[in-house]
C-alpha cells in the first residue's frame, strides 16, 4: 500500500491563510486558492497562534512560566 506523506506547512503560511480567513474571506474559497483541504484550514482557524507551529518549533517552544508545550497541552486536557 502507498502511503501519502504528510504535507508540511510553514508557520508563516498557516499565519498568512489564517488571515485571510480572519479579514473576511470565507474558509471554502481561501482553502482553494490556497490547494488546502478545508478542514485543515478550519482547525488552523480554531487553534491558538503558538499551536500552529511547525513541528520542529512545536516541541521546542516553552511558556514563559517553564512548562514545555507538550506539558502545557496536557495539563490542559487533564485526563481525557
Amino acid at each position: 500500500m502507498f502511503k501519502i506523506p504528510k504535507q508540511e506547512y510553514t508557520a508563516e503560511f498557516k499565519e498568512l491563510a489564517v488571515k485571510q480567513v480572519k479579514d473576511g474571506q470565507g474558509i471554502g474559497p481561501v482553502a482553494r486558492e490556497l490547494g488546502l483541504v478545508e478542514q485543515t484550514l478550519r482547525n488552523w482557524v480554531d487553534l491558538p497562534p503558538v499551536f500552529r507551529l511547525p513541528r520542529d518549533e512545536f516541541h521546542a517552544t516553552s511558556f514563559s512560566w517553564g512548562c514545555t508545550l507538550n506539558q502545557s497541552f496536557r495539563c490542559c486536557l487533564g485526563d481525557l
